[in-house]
């Protein structure tokens, strides 16, 4: 925590003036930062105040658009994708590391940055004569770009400092660890009170700034983290009781610049091309096969967990043909993953071929891509998109208030599914089979199962899902398998197939069998922080 200190102040504020404005305004961002600026000008009017805030969101992670891996290594970190070159023990294949600086350093020293500025600004903010409607939502803004930063790092670290004021060099190196229970407790205390203040909607103007149904969503998933699910479903339900959101019609194109303004989206990171644009939806997702980097590679486990158009999974169906795999499947399947020898996107078909599909010369390579969030018509600069990053959509509004609901023993009926998983199945470019078990343990694996194929490769969702349901270790310590290669696998020896079981014949990308401590569900505390700081311990197993 060595970057928490009152000297911070003029760098933060040329920060802020040099990025300009929420919702990147060209125009400001062309303005001359000031030579000189001081404590004792800098609050006096409500533009200081906004431009103060502005800052807070462009150095936090619900602001920032620059890349980072914790999207890629966290991906490798669950049972649904793995890196291109992955590897038992490599931080990329999720086997992260106290001494790194892509993502257990690089995160921490985030969050902290963000704190920081949150704790300044609202240390400063009643000096400034203003609106007092506004100075309030102002306040509750910054107050829940504090606490999703100690969301996330609850999620990735576990109990972490809770820095609540601006701290002297001293004090910042001899910060203790609270407890998570602390940590969460206060993160949700903090969105609870902020959406108080918060508004429903804005205008198209204020695009990218927090709303009340995002302060009451990550209220939710810290909620159902703790498993107090009664106190999830009453958030959640006040989500729905909003009346800002759907369920959008489409499904792919809200992953894309099309479809940033579609009313399923509460929270996202606000991307402009070429000027604070999004750098890895059509780049590093991009398989190699069409000019990519090809970073992230769907496991054969994600792809079996679609169902048939039925509704039944594919060892149920009667639509499903083990000769022709990828027929009569669920739409999402289509638009989420590359389909080795079905997948037609750009004119050219996705290939089947191990030299193709990069199975030869890439040694984490399944066969499958991610497609969600590449753009089949886009023409610009692949590292500099202006596609949104999303970070919660409506649609899991609905599938946790259905979680939470059947956790808390509340009553499944058939008008709760409708309104819920039902939606979610039946928008128009999904069109899925209503779901009608009403049967806790059948309908528990079934809602499972929808939050996999919903939210496949969306940053934290199946991190955060696997760990909730206690299977963590479960669905990391195993065989992680690719595309079928041969239907004679006895006698095949181009590559390491499976010879038996149900994925004999099938690639075998990843073996991590035993090789994931019990302790690495969290990720270790920065090795630079404590070296420089002794009173922090570091979490078991590292």
């Amino acid at each position: 925590m060595k970057l928490i200190y009152k000297s911070y102040f003029v760098q933060f504020v040329l920060l802020i003036i040099v990025f300009g404005q929420v919702g990147c305004n060209k125009d400001f961002l062309n303005q001359q930062p000031l030579a000189q600026l001081s404590q004792a000008t800098f609050w006096n009017s409500s533009s200081d105040a906004l431009l103060a805030l502005t800052g807070i969101y462009q150095g936090s992670d619900v602001g920032d658009a620059s890349y980072t891996n914790d999207d890629l290594i966290l991906g490798s970190d669950t049972d649904d994708s793995g890196y291109k070159n992955g590897a038992v023990g490599l931080i990329y294949s999720g086997y992260f590391q106290a001494s790194d600086a892509q993502v257990v350093g690089a995160v921490w020293t985030r969050a902290y940055k963000a704190i920081y500025r949150a704790n300044y600004f609202l240390e400063n903010i009643d000096k400034v004569q203003m609106d007092a409607t506004l100075k309030a939502q102002y306040i509750a803004e910054a107050r829940f770009l504090r606490a999703y930063e100690y969301f996330y790092m609850s999620v990735l670290y576990g109990g972490v400092p809770l820095v609540t004021k601006t701290l002297t060099i001293a004090e910042a190196n001899s910060q203790t660890r609270n407890t998570l229970k602390e940590v969460q407790d206060y993160a949700i205390s903090e969105c609870t009170a902020a959406a108080a203040d918060l508004p429903a909607a804005r205008p198209d103007g204020e695009k990218g700034r927090i709303l009340k149904g995002a302060a009451l969503g990550i209220a939710g998933r810290l909620l159902m983290i703790q498993q107090k699910w009664p106190e999830a479903a009453a958030v959640y339900k006040q989500i729905i009781d909003l009346n800002t959101y759907i369920i959008d019609p489409r499904y792919k194109e809200i992953f894309e610049e099309a479809g940033e303004g579609s009313k399923e989206i509460l929270l996202s990171v606000n991307c402009v091309a070429s000027l604070y644009g999004n750098t890895h939806n059509q780049r590093n997702y991009h398989p190699d096969f069409y000019g990519g980097y090809q970073e992230d590679n769907i496991y054969q486990g994600l792809v079996d967990a679609y169902e048939c158009t039925d509704g039944l999974p594919i060892g149920e169906s009667p639509l499903y043909d083990p000769q022709h795999p990828f027929e009569h499947r669920d739409p999402r399947m289509y638009a989420t993953i590359f389909l080795p020898g079905y997948t037609v996107f750009r004119g050219k078909l996705f290939p089947a071929d191990p030299a193709s599909t990069k199975i030869a010369t890439l040694i984490g390579a399944t066969g499958y891509g991610w497609k969600k969030f590449v753009t089949e018509t886009y023409a610009g600069d692949n590292g500099s998109s202006g596609d949104d990053i999303i970070l919660m959509r409506y649609a899991e509004v609905l599938l946790g208030y259905l979680e939470s609901t059947l956790e808390s023993g509340g009553a499944i009926t058939q008008s709760l599914l409708d309104a819920t998983i039902n939606k979610v199945r039946g928008r128009a470019a999904v069109n899925m089979p209503a779901v009608t078990e009403t049967d806790p343990d059948k309908l528990r694996a079934l809602v499972r199962n929808e939050y996999r194929v919903e939210f496949a490769t969306e940053r934290l969702i199946r991190y955060m899902s696997i760990r909730r349901w206690g299977i963590y270790q479960q669905v990391i310590n195993t065989v992680f398998y690719g595309m079928k290669l041969t239907d004679d696998p006895a006698n095949y020896t181009d590559y390491k197939v499976a010879k038996t079981g149900p994925y004999a014949g099938h690639l075998i990308s990843l073996d991590k069998t035993g090789t994931v401590k019990q302790g690495w569900d969290l990720i270790p505390i920065p090795q630079s922080e404590r070296d420089i700081n002794s009173a922090l311990t570091q979490n078991p197993d590292y």
